[in-house]
């Protein structure tokens, strides 16, 4: 279970109960949301701009210049912003993912077509732009736009259809209650729906292999049967003059069993899956009837690990001009300058993008963890805005999107390795003799040599933990070489354009 348990962050106790202007605003935009999203993400962006602590630190304009240049994952121009996803909780994958914002302005989608060399259509009587990267754009209001992937027409045009035909089923019950948390104030909610995700037999399958447990004196099937009755996690985040996070999980069943362990559990737990905040680790952690709650400090660097949960939107306004030309430049000329401009925007982007991966990658090395970064970093890039750069420089990032995909495929395939190992570990037994009459043998004498085995689920566990840790290894080396070709990639890249162009990149 517990793969599938904690495997995602996610998900939110409110820490404020005041009330917000975005209350109308998400139910305008969740009231979109296609059925079947058991991961949802709520932002009230004005929220987090307009804090003592967004003012002091000038939030708005740094969102600016980040998103434009595909690193900001939260459209700053929107007043509120939520994203959905029906996630494969075995991979941790989505099926699909979709976002909706109230913007503060009425963008075209035609120019945005064009600014991402993507094409339009009208789908459901609906204006619909398809960009690179397999994503699409609808706007259904002047200012609520959507946007999801992948861009199967089938797909969009049953969502637009629905929505008007008031035949979508709304929010789980276990996201509709985040959805709760997030009207009444709280400016970042995230929540993980895990209802009915695992059973208490894969639960306790997975016990023996967790460090929190050894040695401990515990009721591993009583555990099993709590933790199979997970419902969902959740983390929130409040913002005053500096930043309050709250990470919750919720059962159905009373989690006392857990008093004595629960904040190690939780921290292996979500350690395993690549989902911790560095800070969680000093967090204060609480108990009560069917909830574990973390509470404590949260940092920039947090947030930004929270933001990158989300894939980012496309940027829906126009691109930035540069400064206004003299009359003495030609027409080459300026698109030379134009096209300098937007590839260095593109090369820097790339590059950040990619420190930012390493960050993320750094310290987390199972299997899992990585595969989702390489997703989520090849997508990323895949949606830079591309109009105007040179194509030397679009095939290199093709390349490293490419690579970030090989090297997903190959962790993807070392960890279905691991599990086609680990279910071909024989199950282990202790077996004792002892003596007891067993009937009479051919001379009428009675025979009491006797023999039985009992299960050693420790030392099973173990043998799978043996071969998790083989797979895991050669998954790790795979995602190393390939940063190691990316990084000779972008080495090449950069001398290249500075040669052709002159300048630095």
């Amino acid at each position: 279970m517990i793969r599938a348990l904690l495997c995602g962050l996610i998900g939110i106790t409110i820490l404020t109960s005041h009330p917000s202007s975005g209350f109308a605003q998400f139910r305008e935009l969740t009231k979109r949301i296609p059925d079947g999203a058991n991961a949802i993400f709520f932002v009230d962006v004005n929220k987090l701009q307009n804090s003592p602590l967004g003012k002091d630190h000038n939030w708005r304009e740094k969102q600016e210049e980040a998103f434009e240049a595909g690193i900001e994952a939260i459209p700053p121009q929107a007043n509120t912003f939520v994203a959905a996803a029906k996630l494969d909780l075995e991979t941790k994958h989505p099926e699909w993912q979709v976002g909706l914002m109230d913007l503060k302005y009425d963008p075209s989608l035609p120019k945005v077509a064009v600014r991402y060399q993507g094409t339009t259509d009208f789908i459901s009587e609906r204006s619909v732009a398809i960009l690179p990267g397999d994503i699409y754009v609808v706007k259904f209001m002047e200012n609520i736009v959507g946007y999801g992937t992948p861009a199967t027409r089938q797909d969009v045009a049953l969502w637009i259809t629905r929505y008007y035909d008031n035949s979508l089923r709304g929010l789980s019950e276990y996201l509709a209650e985040a959805q709760t948390f997030a009207d009444a104030g709280s400016p970042i909610i995230v929540a993980l729906d895990l209802t009915h995700v695992v059973s208490p037999q894969i639960a306790r399958n997975r016990l023996d292999s967790l460090e929190t447990l050894k040695g401990r004196k515990v009721d591993l099937d009583q555990l099993a049967k709590v933790l199979a009755s997970v419902r969902g996690i959740s983390l929130g985040v409040t913002v005053q003059q500096s930043m309050t996070g709250a990470v919750k999980v919720d059962f159905s069943e009373d989690v006392s069993i857990l008093k004595d362990f629960a904040k190690p559990l939780l921290l292996e737990i979500l350690g395993k899956q690549g989902m911790m905040i560095d800070e969680i680790d000093s967090w204060e952690v609480t108990v009560s009837n069917n909830r574990v709650q973390l509470t404590g400090p949260l940092y920039a660097s947090g947030l930004r690990r929270i933001f990158s949960l989300v894939d980012a939107p496309p940027s829906l306004q126009e691109a930035r001009q540069k400064a206004t030309k003299t009359g003495d430049n030609s027409e080459a000329d300026e698109q030379k300058d134009l096209t300098i401009a937007a590839s260095q925007i593109y090369y820097k982007s790339v590059v950040s993008l990619l420190d930012e991966l390493r960050t993320q990658k750094k310290g987390r090395q199972t299997m899992g963890q990585i595969s989702v970064w390489f997703d989520k970093y090849a997508r990323k890039i895949d949606r830079l805005p591309i109009a105007n750069v040179d194509a030397d420089l679009l095939s290199y990032g093709r390349y490293v999107s490419e690579s970030l995909r090989t090297g997903q495929s190959e962790v993807i395939d070392a960890a279905a390795r691991s599990r086609i190992r680990q279910n071909e570990v024989p199950e282990q037994y202790d077996v004792t003799t002892y003596s007891a009459p067993i009937g009479a043998n051919w001379a009428g004498q009675y025979s009491w040599n006797g023999w039985e085995a009992t299960p050693d689920w420790q030392r099973t566990g173990s043998m799978m933990s043996n071969v998790r840790m083989e797979e895991q290894i050669k998954g790790a080396k795979s995602a190393n070489d390939v940063m190691r070709d990316i990084d000779n990639a972008t080495a090449d890249i950069r001398r290249h354009m500075t040669q052709k162009y002159g300048v630095e990149f």
